[in-house]
């Protein structure tokens, strides 16, 4: 493991880590904030520091800082790429309602216009498939 380069201080927020601390179920991801900076008990060569919430001091080994304004900052930017993916998609999604529509509908095929297959689609199954794919693409649109 290597050296930390800094001294955690007082307000600095962190998690714990690798400690039978981190493992209890009240402390597992939690974001602790420093109630002191990092100090050394006397005769001890190891970092402590006191936590808010948690009693005695704490080694400071098993403490990782976090940057919570960085974190929130980036949940933010993929929650935003997701809403746009989501309103892509949705933009796709509705894009493909016109052309469902009219292959659901019988009254719109022109049995002048044969696929290559010698029948028009329609004639297999009536516009079932079309219906269904449609209802399916209105269901997901909240359009039912």
């Amino acid at each position: 493991m290597s050296e930390r380069t800094y001294k955690l201080q007082k307000g600095d927020q962190v998690v714990m880590h690798t400690c039978m601390e981190h493992d209890h179920p009240d402390n597992f991801g939690k974001i602790w904030t420093c109630r002191s900076d990092e100090f050394q008990h006397k005769g001890h060569d190891y970092g402590s520091i006191f936590l808010e919430g948690f009693s005695g001091s704490f080694s400071t080994e098993f403490l990782q800082k976090v940057d919570v304004p960085a974190l929130v900052d980036s949940l933010q930017q993929q929650l935003a790429e997701r809403d746009r993916t989501i309103d892509r998609l949705r933009k796709s999604l509705e894009a493909t309602v016109i052309p469902f529509k009219f292959y659901a509908d019988p009254n719109t095929y022109d049995p002048a216009h044969l696929d290559k297959f010698g029948y028009i689609i329609i004639d297999e199954d009536g516009g079932a498939s079309a219906k269904d794919a449609l209802a399916a693409v209105m269901k997901a649109l909240g359009r039912e």
